[in-house]
């Protein structure tokens, strides 16, 4: 009870008068000697106190009719608001007697195995999973907890299976549209009671100083709050490296400057009471030095392009064309070291994975996962088989604006095939006459191939070159160039790659796909990451070098 009694105590960190529960509670059909009953579990419980005074204690079902999980289980949702008095009785006889009295009911079951944390500091800071169940925890205060923890989860054990996944996903999914709860990430949280304590004795606002050696903070402080007795906290990380760090005692005004050195880093500040020991503000992150458009600036209008008639939005970020020779700083050193270190992650997941049967676009994501981590530097498609709806479907969500995005198919009697009589994609009845039709064209009429290869070349790159012009792609930031190998333009070529050309600070990486983009996942094909990328980049460059015709280009952006 010691940390209840200090996070509720008015004017340690808020000045609570009641406390909102919310209550998910599972519904148990069970039959006893033939009789149907049932047995109300606890899903997840949480308890927020509030400054907001006590009006009604009436409960409110959320779920006027349950929401179905299976044949077995179904879910309520109820909500009422109790005093702090009450609310500190309810947590004093479920930690030591594990009985749950909500609104004088102890009709729901709660597990015999339950460990009382101690209280638990929650900043606002995103990438916290815990704040996708607390209540409004986006203040600079942020939130403690007291969690009371199912470690056993008997009770709950059928719902955590494996197997079960899917209609727990689904059954999350209906609890978001009730209430901003998220338990999709807290698998680990449900049977969990949470006790949660907003701080709102202090807003901070904080700016780096003009010559970029510390910080000022700017004090919003709660009307009722009177005891400032307060210690600062600041210290700024790089790489896991402490680079400066200060505690300073605060100077009870509006405003106040803290020299920590320099800001190059992402810096951490905690507002500290003395007695009690408590955080009440909290803020950690980076503040922006300059605006270099080479690290990127999200542009107000966003790339609009058609896929196949549906519309595709990409929020693309600039690039300053003069900054290309700029000074190297120790900071872009480091952060080349940890864009790798980003980098490998993905490559772990994508260094080596196998596809089969699945659909194209849901295996294309991982294509453009590697594209949006990656291209900074450009990115290079490579495939024989390539057309433009290919590159609408990859490069284009390059969201780096200006990056070089080159792509290269070819058209060779097999490719020939798509274009003629609906022969590739129907091949029974009247189709295998236009079929044989084709094959008898290309095999038994040496003496035209040339003549009629050459035209079709002409038609495809016509037919390819109108769907990127599409009216209704404003290819904005968009540096492609998209050409074709055909005939005795450039060679032959069968591997198909996704290659990222690197510089002096970031290493190429290049991908074998294993299969074309328009097949990729729909068969077995495997993406491998290739253990000497230069070679296969040194032979895309000259096969690009040798189509540098106009006849070769199917499109290029317009400066």
């Amino acid at each position: 009870m010691e940390d209840f009694d200090l996070l509720s105590t008015r004017g340690n960190i808020a000045f609570y008068n009641s406390c909102e529960i919310t209550e998910l509670f599972l519904v148990k059909k069970t039959k006893v000697d033939s009789c149907s009953k049932n047995e109300i579990i606890n899903f997840f419980t949480i308890c927020v106190l509030e400054e907001s005074s006590l009006i009604v204690k009436k409960e409110s079902f959320l779920t006027p009719q349950l929401l179905s999980i299976d044949k077995e289980y179904s879910l309520g949702i109820k909500q009422y608001r109790v005093s702090i008095d009450e609310v500190k009785d309810i947590y004093f006889h479920l930690v030591n007697n594990k009985k749950w009295y909500s609104n004088h009911s102890d009709a729901i079951n709660i597990s015999s195995i339950l460990k009382s944390l101690t209280k638990q500091y929650i900043p606002s800071q995103e990438g916290n999973r815990l704040n996708a169940c607390l209540k409004n925890n986006f203040h600079s205060g942020g939130s403690y907890i007291l969690e009371i923890f199912d470690e056993e989860k008997k009770m709950l054990r059928s719902l955590l299976d494996q197997s079960f996944l899917t209609k727990y996903n689904e059954l999350c999914g209906k609890i978001r549209e009730i209430i901003p709860i998220d338990l999709s990430i807290l698998r680990d949280r449900i049977g969990n009671y949470i006790f949660q304590f907003p701080i709102t004795a202090l807003d901070i606002d904080a700016t780096a100083l003009k010559d970029w050696n510390g910080v000022e903070l700017n004090f919003a402080w709660h009307s009722q709050f009177t005891d400032k007795d307060i210690l600062i906290q600041v210290e700024s990380t790089y790489d896991n490296n402490y680079m400066g760090a200060t505690i300073e005692d605060y100077n009870n005004s509006d405003k106040q400057s803290i020299d920590i050195g320099n800001l190059d880093q992402i810096n951490h500040i905690k507002i500290w009471r003395k007695r009690p020991s408590l955080i009440i503000a909290h803020f950690s992150g980076t503040f922006i030095k300059s605006f270099d458009f080479s690290i990127g600036i999200i542009n107000h209008e966003p790339r609009i392009f058609e896929i196949e008639g549906a519309q595709q939005i990409i929020n693309v970020s600039s690039r300053d064309k003069k900054k290309k020779d700029k000074q190297v700083f120790y900071t872009d050193q480091i952060n080349s070291n940890l864009y790798e270190k980003e980098k490998n992650e993905l490559e772990k997941k994508l260094s080596f994975k196998q596809y089969h049967k699945v659909d194209n676009n849901i295996a294309l994501e991982d294509i453009r996962k590697l594209i949006k981590q990656s291209d900074k530097n450009g990115v290079y498609l490579w495939d024989p088989f390539l057309r433009s709806n290919d590159i609408l479907k990859t490069l284009y969500f390059s969201e780096t604006s200006g990056v070089e995005l080159r792509a290269i198919g070819a058209i060779n009697s097999t490719t020939n095939l798509v274009y003629n009589d609906k022969s590739a994609s129907r091949v029974s009845g009247e189709g295998f006459k236009s079929f044989f039709t084709c094959l008898k064209s290309i095999f038994l009429k040496k003496e035209k191939k040339q003549d009629r290869g050459n035209v079709n070349a002409k038609s495809i790159i016509n037919k390819e070159r109108q769907i990127l012009d599409n009216s209704n792609n404003n290819n904005l930031g968009l540096n492609l160039e998209f050409r074709m190998q055909y005939e005795n333009c450039g060679w032959k070529f069968h591997d198909r790659f996704l290659i990222f050309p690197g510089d002096k600070l970031n290493k190429p990486r290049v991908y074998a796909l294993g299969t074309s983009i328009n097949s990729f996942g729909k068969e077995h094909n495997i993406l491998q990451i290739v253990a000497h990328p230069q070679p296969v980049i040194d032979s895309f460059n000259d096969l690009w070098n040798s189509l540098d015709k106009d006849e070769c280009i199917v499109w290029k952006h317009k400066k």
